[in-house]
């Protein structure tokens, strides 16, 4: 609209602008037509005046002059007025043109009949001349007096227009300033309530494209019009894209945390672990890796439930974080397996104070419904050393801290190294130990207690090295396990073990023991069946020896009492081992029937002694009698503990006292001769 009328009001202005200088322009013309038309009288009435004065005289006048004159004048004559019928002449000069064309047309005839008379008869000129002079007197005042009046109008005309022109300028610059204002406050709402809003509504944009915080409110949100739908719709956008980004700072807090307790996961603890291994060597410090376990974490699920070992793992991770600095890293890896980073100049002097604190801080917790109990293992970064081989180190040396007590630490030092570095050989020896003649088997008799009979060989494990000697069999079977050479080495000793019994008398039973890894396969006893058929010993009279570790191995537990079920299905009687060691010994009992239970040496060793070892002891027995299952009492190197046994009517026994392990099974009953016969080397004493 205000377009629209500056264009109007110049479209007026410019048309009065032009109605002036056209009119002006009009009477410019017609005074100069009339300048013409004077001097073209003044010419004529020369020419009349030359040519009459040489008649008069009698002087010889040219033809041609007479012609080119009288023709002049008959033009002159016939355009009378010479106005052009387009051009204006104003109502007022209307008179005054009308007099001089009069004026023209009589001096145009006059002149005519003074020039034909001065060609007829000169002597009739000064008859004629007064009228024509006072023609030409009549004309000329006639063309004078409408040149003033022109002059006049011209003037005024100029006046008027000059006036109007101003006028209309001052009109012009007042609509100009009031079009200014318009416009300035146009520009002002425009800004306040348009370009302001957008140039906020850019700023939350450009803001949220950045990743950075953005105000709560967007300008512009509470409007009803098209700006208020765009700061609306920005406002839902920024609602969408918190919302996303809440979301992926919650993924990336899981990806990189456990949620059970809050602390850095295996991958974080990784990645932080890589970065200290690549700075220390610039700063001469030392990276510190804590490989830490709870202790008896299974027996607090199984007394409190999931729920209180859940509780049990935040109260540790509530303890490791309150010990550490700001600085060092305390991470969950799994399971109950805690981990600790910790970088320091001082090594291992502040790894020792802050182990110092962890376990003081745990003895703190002795108290509580559920005491915190840790095995700590500590390693030290050494040069160009990894992450994954130091947090193995000191796994390693929080596993030697577990077999040493428990709720104890142990450093991985030099002598741990030599273990180590031993390990390392004895697994890579292990493979084709027994291809090599360097595996073999032992037998130790089981007798009645009564008689002393011998009524079964136990087929022990043994390894002679060639150039470390005997190994021990708690040194290598947890590296056939750990390396799953077991299933191999399993099998070979089933089938040397039925081998050597084929040879014996039918009623000498063969015990076996399996590890808890070889159930890891499905078939293994379909297997262990086929070697018995094939070396045709009868299923009856084989025993396969299982720990409560095998038994208890949550997911795979139901495919464990599975195989345990075939073998037994087809007569083979399977015993428990080491039983009164576990944490579910009974609930074992309950959920497979087991044929035999072999009570663990350590309670035989100490019973005479140890008074609660004793009623173990005869508990175990008494469960037996009420559960029909035999009872085996192993480590037996003592008569006293022999007579004692019997008193408590245990019915088979096994030890010393009855056989050392040897190559050649003994079958005597003549109890001298058992205690005669020439003992094996102590190394051999721990079984397999």
């Amino acid at each position: 609209m205000l377009g629209l009328a500056l264009l109007g009001g110049g479209l007026v202005l410019g048309r009065a602008i032009y109605a002036e200088n056209a009119t002006l322009g009009r009477l410019t013309a017609l005074l100069q037509m009339e300048d013409r038309q004077d001097q073209l009288q003044r010419r004529l009435r020369l020419d009349v005046g030359e040519v009459t004065r040489l008649a008069e005289q009698g002087r010889p006048v040219p033809v041609a002059k007479w012609s080119s004159v009288g023709t002049a004048l008959s033009d002159f004559h016939r355009g009378n007025a010479h106005l052009s019928p387009r051009l204006f002449v104003p109502d007022d000069l209307r008179a005054a043109v009308a007099a001089r064309r009069v004026a023209e047309a009589e001096f145009a005839m006059l002149s005519l009949r003074l020039l034909q008379d001065a060609r007829a008869t000169p002597e009739a000129i000064p008859r004629r001349m007064p009228a024509f002079l006072a023609a030409l007197r009549t004309l000329e005042s006639a063309r004078s007096q409408l040149r003033g009046m022109l002059i006049e109008r011209i003037d005024a005309e100029l006046k008027r227009s000059t006036g109007g022109l101003a006028t209309n300028l001052e009109r012009a610059l007042i609509g100009g300033i009031a079009v200014l204002v318009v416009v300035l406050g146009c520009m002002a709402w425009l800004r306040r309530r348009v370009i302001r809003p957008i140039v906020a509504i850019a700023e939350r944009v450009r803001q949220l494209s950045r990743g950075e915080a953005v105000d709560a409110d967007v300008p512009g949100a509470r409007r009803a019009d098209e700006l208020g739908d765009l700061a609306r719709g920005i406002a839902d956008y920024r609602g969408a894209v918190e919302e996303r980004r809440r979301a992926e700072r919650h993924i990336e807090f899981l990806a990189h945390h456990d949620m059970l307790t809050g602390l850095p996961n295996r991958v974080l603890f990784e990645e932080r672990l890589a970065q200290e291994l690549l700075r220390v060597p610039r700063t001469g410090e030392r990276v510190a890796v804590f490989a830490i376990d709870l202790d008896d974490f299974k027996s607090i699920n199984d007394r409190f439930g999931h729920a209180g070992g859940d509780e049990a793992l935040r109260a540790a991770a509530r303890l490791l974080s309150a010990c550490v600095r700001a600085s060092d890293m305390v991470a969950r890896l799994g399971g109950d397996e805690f981990a600790i980073v910790q970088v320091a100049g001082e090594q291992p002097a502040s790894a020792e104070l802050l182990v110092q604190r962890v376990l003081n801080a745990c003895e703190a917790t002795a108290g509580d419904p559920v005491p915190v109990q840790m095995s700590i293992g500590v390693a030290l970064s050494g040069v160009e050393q990894e992450g994954e081989e130091l947090y193995n180190l000191a796994d390693m040396a929080m596993y030697r801290a577990k077999a040493e007590g428990r709720h104890t630490a142990r450093f991985f030092d030099d002598q741990f190294k030599e273990e180590v570095r031993l390990r390392w050989r004895l697994s890579r020896d292990l493979e084709g130990a027994a291809e090599r003649g360097e595996l073999y088997l032992a037998f130790q008799p089981i007798a009645d207690a009564d008689t002393l009979q011998v009524i079964g060989q136990e087929a022990l494990l043994r390894w002679a090295h060639p150039e470390l000697g005997d190994i021990r069999p708690d040194q290598f079977v947890p590296l056939a396990e750990s390396s799953g050479r077991i299933d191999t080495i399993g099998l070979w000793m089933a089938d040397q073990a039925m081998a050597a019994a084929s040879r014996w008398p039918d009623h000498i039973t063969l015990a076996m023991n399996l590890s808890a890894i070889q159930f890891r396969q499905p078939a293994l006893g379909h297997e262990l069946l086929a070697l018995a058929r094939r070396h045709r010993v009868a299923p009856t009279r084989l025993e396969f020896e299982v720990t409560e570790s095998a038994t208890l191995l949550d997911k795979r537990r139901q495919p464990v009492l599975t195989v345990l079920r075939t073998l037994q299905h087809h007569g083979a009687a399977i015993v428990m081992d080491d039983f009164g060691t576990g944490y579910s010994s009974l609930g074992n009992l309950r959920d497979f029937r087991f044929d035999k239970l072999k009570i663990d040496r350590s309670f035989v060793a100490t019973m005479l002694e140890h008074a609660p070892s004793g009623s173990i002891v005869r508990s175990i027995a008494a469960l037996g009698a009420s559960l029909g299952t035999p009872i085996v009492a192993e480590g037996v190197e003592e008569a006293a503990q022999l007579a004692r046994l019997r008193e408590w009517d245990i019915p088979q026994v096994q030890g010393f006292l009855i056989g050392r392990p040897s190559r050649e099974a003994i079958h005597c009953a003549d109890p001298a001769a058992k205690l005669a016969a020439r003992p094996i080397a102590p190394q051999w004493v721990a079984r397999s």
